[in-house]
């Protein structure tokens, strides 16, 4: 009987505690349940949105592609743009939205459209996208800004953080060309040295060109202190 009673007991024990906390467990086995379908749902999402992506991309790459030598047909760059739209309407903070951008800008400097290569150029700088995208877009466009003319706005581009290694030197040598083009021969001199120090093992067939850069701003660099000391006597 004591037994019996036992069990009754605790029967009746376990009613009271389902009556008191089944209610949150049945409410954590929904959110569980829900939250991992949720997560599958967003998952599901968003490789659709990549495979999207990336269609367009390979669209927009096979429509500006021609044979060396060739031009773009109007249609094909009409055609162009419009998927460079999409993508930065569609996967604005996607590698395929800035790299579209990256790509209209390219070919905007090609036809000496500064205006529009700066404008897509700071569109990808407002993306939350990769930081080596950034800093691509960054660089290019203080090429973009000193070619327009706009000498210290390129260098405060170049100098508003610092790049990675794997582009530094790229960094080094276009704030050279920009301090040369100032009139800055021993800034320009010291970037250039900074861009040959820079330079990795798959980046050394740019040794020669920026070894003529440095040699040609050396001796008007060495003239400039030349006359800065003389004058200083």
């Amino acid at each position: 009987m004591s037994d019996h009673l036992t069990e009754e007991e605790q029967l009746e024990a376990l009613k009271r505690w389902w009556k008191e906390n089944g209610k949150w467990i049945v409410a954590a086995v929904v959110v569980a349940v829900g939250g991992y379908f949720g997560w599958t749902t967003y998952q599901d999402r968003q490789q659709a949105e990549a495979e999207a992506g990336s269609a367009i991309y390979s669209e927009l790459l096979d429509t500006l592609a021609v044979e060396e030598g060739s031009a773009v047909s109007d249609d094909d760059r009409a055609r162009a743009t419009e998927l460079v739209t999409q993508l930065k309407t569609e996967h604005a903070n996607s590698a395929y939205g800035a790299n579209a951008a990256l790509i209209r800008a390219r070919w905007a400097v090609d036809e000496n459209d500064l205006e529009t290569a700066e404008g897509e150029l700071r569109w990808v700088l407002e993306q939350e996208t990769s930081e080596a995208v950034r800093q691509l877009a960054r660089l290019r466009l203080a090429r973009v800004l000193s070619a327009g003319g706009q000498l210290d706005d390129a260098l405060a581009t170049l100098e508003a953080e610092s790049p990675a290694d794997s582009i530094a030197a790229e960094y080094a040598e276009a704030r050279g060309d920009i301090l040369s083009k100032q009139g800055d021969n021993e800034g320009a001199a010291q970037a250039y040295q900074s861009a040959l120090d820079s330079l990795d093992a798959q980046q050394q067939n740019r040794v020669l060109l920026l070894q003529m850069k440095l040699d040609n701003v050396q001796p008007a660099a060495a003239s400039d202190a030349s006359g800065t000391e003389e004058n200083a006597s």
